[in-house]
């Protein structure tokens, strides 16, 4: 077995299978061309071959990927029903994810990162995702921007343990807390920036039986400074492989059920690389042999 994309869609496609089998009642109504499991298999498929485009990928798809998927759905189908199946692509992902070392790890990392949804006025006034979006300001890039922020919650070797969607004026220090709060991290160790400085967020989190490591600021010269620059790097390099090959930030979604079907379907290629590469022995992240 070789760490390509063939492999992958195959190995994801014998997942969801498992998970959600094939209903033996007849359905009503016209016959489908293509099931549930394989639309899941054609969004991984997307998001590892980098193409936000519906249209744009399923050219592609029908030269690349005919072979696996000979009936392909037209375009305005294809969206139709990819955003009907956000919460298995959840499901499949947590499934997933739970196998993976670093699901379990007692080391984790927490961060955020901006989402930007639009960028003209008329967007931010007629959108449908505008009661979902908001003004904010990201502190690594020196920009203001209109969307949301994806809140992570990461194992050491990229795996997502648990994610959220907030706005971007939401408070960062809140969804992080409430993140946890699903799955307390007790007897863990949790790595932050500094970003998440405050006595209330580090007694919260103490409270939820974790312990909370981050940099030190400017303006706490008394405050110990743990060496954990080098492995804080991780949640960096975590969030560039979403944002690079991924491509993140050009999720092109103009509603709530596309942006979280997009967003979900970029966590589950990532996870679903990360268990394949594990499987082969492969460096956790490396995403390169399945974006051609």
């Amino acid at each position: 077995m070789c760490a390509d994309l063939d492999t992958l869609l195959i190995a994801v496609y014998c997942a969801a299978c498992s998970l959600f089998p094939a209903d033996p009642r007849p359905r009503r109504g016209r016959p489908q061309t293509i099931t549930d499991n394989e639309l899941l298999c054609l969004m991984v498929a997307q998001m590892l071959l980098g193409q936000p485009s519906d249209r744009r990928f399923l050219g592609v798809a029908e030269r690349r990927l005919g072979h696996l998927f000979p009936q392909l759905p037209s375009q305005s189908r294809y969206n139709e029903r990819c955003r009907q199946l956000a919460p298995k692509l959840v499901t499949l992902w947590r499934a997933i994810a739970c196998e993976l070392p670093g699901f379990h790890d007692s080391l984790s990392f927490v961060d955020t990162t901006p989402l930007p949804c639009g960028q003209s006025v008329q967007t931010v006034n007629r959108s449908e995702l505008a009661p979902w979006c908001g003004f904010g300001y990201c502190a690594a890039h020196s920009r203001f921007f209109w969307g949301t922020r994806l809140v992570l919650w990461c194992g050491p070797d990229g795996t997502i343990r648990d994610f959220d969607l907030v706005p971007a004026n939401a408070p960062e220090r809140e969804a992080v807390l409430e993140l946890l709060e699903r799955q307390p991290p007790a007897g863990q160790l949790v790595i932050a920036d500094k970003g998440f400085a405050g006595q209330e967020f580090e007694s919260a989190v103490a409270e939820l039986g974790a312990i909370l490591l981050r940099p030190s600021r400017a303006d706490e010269a008394t405050r110990p400074k743990p060496p954990i620059g080098r492995i804080r790097q991780r949640i960096e390099s975590i969030v560039n492989s979403l944002k690079d090959q991924l491509r993140l930030e050009h999720h092109l979604a103009k509603t709530p059920a596309g942006l979280i079907c997009r967003i979900a379907a970029r966590i589950l290629a990532l996870t679903a690389a990360i268990h394949l590469n594990w499987q082969l022995g492969q460096p956790a992240r490396a995403l390169t042999a399945y974006g051609h």
